[in-house]
């Protein structure tokens, strides 16, 4: 009995200065709630000020195909194509201030600003979609729906030039070579016509005039493919442009939110410090 009676002691002792701290803060908070309130309704005025002075930023989003181009050989499974441009290439490409064209950058509106180029470029989003190897999902933004608009516009146009610059060599080059083998299978039909009409007898020399011909005729089905993918699988948005008409920055509701619990918070520290004050000069009274 002796050694639980002072542990009982201590405990109650423990609860009662419980108490009496949340008793020392409910009357804290009972003279100080004029300040904190205060503060409060001045982290309120300030964050609508904020709101009023801050320029609204909006937001425009596309999806963008790739360029594609038809494989040159017949053992192609892709029905689709290859991509010109694979999309992890385009964001790392776009990620350079270089990639920007004076055009586009005054289309974005940032001609008057220092450094456009680069600030075009931070601002910008190109993601991947899930699921989806061709296609790209570009992100702008601008003081309204329209210039957020036309700045997507602007870096799709750049997109699809772009692209279309990559695989200009690569047509020209299937060209020169459609018309090279157009021109012997020309040869090697008049070749194999005169066999025909002579009579002659069928040796290895016409055997491989046919196999060449068979060849020609697959080469150049596959060519003409990869020449005519150029117009029909060239960069083009997956969906029209959207702008939403609601800004994206600044967030109000997060704003105001932070303004009224910051003005809380600084009332607060204000009311203690003034209470320590006191306290002090309340003591240092007391020793005099």
């Amino acid at each position: 009995m002796s050694l639980w009676l002072p542990k009982q002691d201590k405990r109650q002792a423990q609860i009662s200065e419980t108490e009496i701290s949340l008793l020392d803060i409910l009357r804290f908070l009972k003279s100080a709630w004029k300040v904190i309130a205060i503060f409060g309704f001045i982290g309120i005025a300030l964050s609508i000020a904020y709101l009023a002075s801050t320029p609204k930023q909006y937001e425009a989003s596309v999806q963008i195909a790739m360029a594609q181009i038809g494989a040159a050989n017949n053992n192609n499974n892709n029905p689709l194509g290859v991509n010109i441009e694979e999309p992890a290439l385009l964001i790392w490409r776009l990620s350079s201030p270089t990639s920007f064209t004076p055009e586009v950058i005054a289309t974005c509106g940032l001609q008057d600003q220092a450094n456009a180029s680069v600030s075009l470029s931070k601002s910008i989003k190109l993601t991947l979609p899930k699921g989806v190897a061709s296609v790209v999902e570009l992100k702008t933004f601008g003081p309204t729906p329209q210039v957020a608009q036309e700045c997507a516009l602007g870096v799709f146009e750049l997109i699809k030039t772009t692209q279309s610059q990559i695989v200009a060599p690569y047509i020209e080059e299937a060209k020169i070579k459609l018309a090279d083998d157009e021109d012997r299978l020309a040869k090697a039909k008049d070749l194999v016509a005169k066999s025909d009409k002579s009579g002659s007898v069928i040796g290895a020399a016409y055997l491989s005039i046919r196999d060449e011909i068979r060849y020609l005729l697959d080469e150049i089905t596959s060519l003409k493919n990869v020449v005519s993918s150029n117009q029909n699988r060239s960069t083009h948005m997956v969906a029209p442009i959207y702008a939403n008409d609601t800004p994206i920055a600044p967030k109000k509701w997060m704003v105001l939110a932070a303004g009224l619990f910051g003005g809380f918070f600084l009332g607060l520290l204000i009311a203690l410090a003034r209470q320590m004050v006191l306290k002090l000069k309340s003591v240092a009274g007391g020793v005099l």
